[in-house]
């Protein structure tokens, strides 16, 4: 191990500080002397609110308000997408009814349905490029710790944007999914709402915020299909790194509220949803092997359409002629729009189409041959349209292509067995088999479970769904973890490649910390705070070299007005403080002119942190003379480790934790800090190539 530095001024970590161990609210910072108002005695009710911090029943009851708001805004707006997308597809269908074989037909036909793509794109374009693509990998980021970094998707223009752009894309002919877009939507929507004035104090436990974030999650995907539980569970699979249990109650109360909302939107004539299977009496233990092949024949073609992805977003990045957003959409909305014109059935409501898949009867819409042509055409489809500067989800399309192979596989067992085999059956499974080979969540069976109304076919679909997880596996990533490697978001779970879990923190150590000593004067903090404007926190230490804590930077600027607001003119004057005996050159002094940092307030929204980031202290507002000086007392608790902890346990420590960096100790005295960047994969990483390669893709 290199021998250790001392502390010095030097490079520090460039991130916001946000993690669980921070604790909750404490007392805001005063001078010392100052006298805080004592908290009232409240009914302590927090085993129920699933959280740490003292919880009252006006605490609980804001809570149960917020999430049941949580469920009913965001399904009414997905409801409201829905509508919007049924009203441009009767208005293209329009077009086509004045007569289907006049050129001036499929002339306005074409035109809207590149119009419609081009708007998608530009809308995107001008008010958020956050809005693109699913939705989930940001939101996977997001939970995963780097709430700061993912904070863009979260702005009320990427609402605009994926709700305006979803539309227009589905509306445009585009075959692309809304359970993503609508999980963005949802998340968005939580954002915003807890920081409304009523339900601010949700925000101050800062666990209970991802708890929130995480009920957003689920009731974008329970909003979509009706399902709670399986919208509840396939949120934790794709978005959460790992699962705090008091979250599972809130999930549920705000699915339910969502599940709600659309069975009493869907349930009119105003839109299409899922219809319930009716399959009979027929066993099915006795094809459970046939059901298992098929599960493991789609997870393979869930791992390659995964890998068919990736290299289309690896040719769209090298930024090849005609690779523009704009000639990309249009190119593509007008081979969709000259395919769907002749072919009614590639015009259906997917749901439409999934439905008549899972019929227990013969196909009312479609003959097997229009199956294959529709499975052979849309699979390249969905393949592309994934990888557009569109909103765009997967689960839906994934659902239609599998529901159609399962229908294929189903009548060919049915052609070679006989009346036995129930082709809607394997329709069933197929669907919850391929989407679960691309998402790798094994909770599809569930939400297929809720969709269909049935629990006949529980056991092949359980078999089938667990087989073609683990053949995908076997080759590649989920398609959600492949997204966040190639749009490089900062995702906690994945390692950096430069990196293995036998290393030591010593090997990945920064050794040039920028700390505080404790005893400082305030022209020192002024000037550490000017020159250091992202810094959200520094460390106290010792004249020894001895880690103290950590002070928040607002803290430190509460600090200095304060001193500005109250200290007399006399004290600008005083001599240096001596706290201990032992500190140079400082002179004993009453504890009244000593200046401390108390507890600092950990409750505040993260619009205050921002405010205080950017704060800059005026020359002329610092009157105190350069001799006073103050003792530091920290107010935050960070991370520690030791030089010779191994990265395995730090990288354990930070998926679960979530902290922005830890300090590293070497017999007590601060030696070397490591960042999120410096251990995972972080958005930004270095001596990496521009673009990933196929093997980043491979399993871990």
């Amino acid at each position: 191990m290199p021998k250790s530095s001392p502390v010095r001024t030097a490079d520090h970590v460039d991130e916001v500080h946000f993690a669980f161990l921070d604790g909750h609210a404490h007392a805001t910072p005063t001078l010392r002397g100052a006298q805080s108002p004592a908290t009232p005695p409240v009914q302590q009710i927090q085993h129920l609110a699933g959280t740490s911090a003292p919880t009252t029943i006006i605490h609980l009851a804001r809570l149960l308000v917020f999430l049941v708001l949580l469920g009913i805004i965001p399904s009414t707006i997905i409801f409201l997408v829905d509508i919007s997308v049924h009203k441009v597809f009767d208005l293209r269908e329009s077009i086509i009814e004045l007569d289907i074989h006049s050129p001036l037909a499929v002339f306005l036909f074409a035109l809207t349905g590149v119009a419609l793509c081009l708007a998608s794109t530009f809308v995107c374009h001008l008010c958020s490029t956050e809005a693109e693509g699913s939705g989930i990998p940001a939101m996977k980021s997001l939970m995963s710790g780097f709430y700061d970094k993912v904070k863009p998707a979260l702005s009320l223009w990427a609402l605009l944007a994926k709700t305006v752009g979803l539309v227009c894309a589905i509306g445009g002919g585009l075959p692309v999914g809304w359970e993503g877009p609508n999980v963005h939507i949802s998340c968005i929507v939580a954002h915003h709402l807890s920081r409304l004035p009523p339900f601010r104090a949700l925000r101050r436990d800062r666990a209970l915020r991802m708890q929130i974030m995480a009920c957003a999650c689920a009731v974008g995907l329970a909003s979509s299909f009706g399902t709670p539980i399986g919208g509840v569970l396939y949120a934790l699979e794709t978005t959460a790194s790992f699962y705090l249990v008091p979250t599972f109650w809130k999930c549920v109360l705000a699915t339910l509220a969502g599940s709600f909302v659309y069975d009493m939107l869907y349930k009119t004539p105003l839109v299409e949803a899922f219809a319930n299977t009716s399959f009979g009496d027929t066993p099915y233990r006795g094809q459970l092997p046939a059901f298992m092949l098929l599960g493991a024949l789609l997870g393979l073609l869930g791992a390659f359409f995964v890998r068919c992805v990736h290299t289309l977003y690896l040719l769209r990045k090298r930024r090849l002629p005609g690779t523009n957003r704009y000639v990309l959409l249009f190119v593509f909305g007008l081979v969709a729009a000259l395919l769907q014109y002749p072919l009614p059935n590639f015009r259906l409501d997917p749901r439409l189409a999934i439905n008549d898949f899972f019929s227990a009867e013969k196909m009312d819409m479609f003959s097997l041959p229009e199956v294959a042509i529709l499975v052979l055409v849309k699979f390249p489809l969905i393949v592309i349209s994934i990888g557009l500067p569109v909103p765009a989800g997967v689960f839906i399309p994934c659902f239609l292509v599998g529901a159609g192979l399962g229908r294929l596989y189903g009548e060919l067992l049915n052609l070679l067995f006989g009346q036995n085999v129930v082709a809607g059956g394997y329709a069933v499974v197929g669907a919850a088999a391929f989407t679960a080979g691309v998402t790798r969540a094994l909770s599809v069976a569930v939400v297929i479970f809720e969709v269909t109304g049935q629990l006949k076919h529980t056991m092949p679909t359980l078999a089938a769904v667990l087989i073609s997880v683990i053949f995908a596996n076997g080759i590649n990533r989920s398609l959600y973890d492949a997204l966040i490697i190639m749009k490089r978001l900062p995702y906690m779970p994945h390692m950096r490649r430069d990196r293995t879990p036998e290393q030591k923190v010593h090997h990945i150590m920064r050794t040039d910390v920028i700390s505080l000593p404790e005893f400082c004067s305030l022209v020192q903090i002024r000037e550490t705070l000017d020159k250091y404007q992202s810094f959200d926190s520094f460390p106290i230490v010792t004249k020894d070299g001895l880690l103290l804590g950590s002070v928040r930077r607002r803290s430190l600027l509460n600090l200095i007005t304060r001193a500005n607001a109250n200290i007399p003119a006399e004290a600008h004057t005083a001599k240096p403080i001596e706290r201990h005996a032992q500190a140079p050159q400082e002179s004993e002094e009453s504890p009244d002119k000593d200046l401390s940092v108390q507890e600092a307030d950990l409750s505040v929204m993260e619009s205050e942190d921002e405010q205080a980031r950017k704060q800059l202290i005026p020359q002329d507002q610092l009157t105190i003379n350069q001799s006073f000086r103050t003792r530091l007392e920290p107010d935050l608790s960070p991370l520690i480790v030791t030089a010779n902890t191994s990265l395995s346990q730090l990288h354990f420590m930070f998926v679960m934790l979530m902290p922005t960096h830890a300090y590293v100790l070497i017999g007590g005295e601060l030696q070397g800090i490591v960042t999120r960047g410096d251990l995972v994969q972080s958005g930004e990483p270095p001596n990496l190539p521009s673009h990933p390669h196929l093997s980043e893709l491979a399993p871990t």
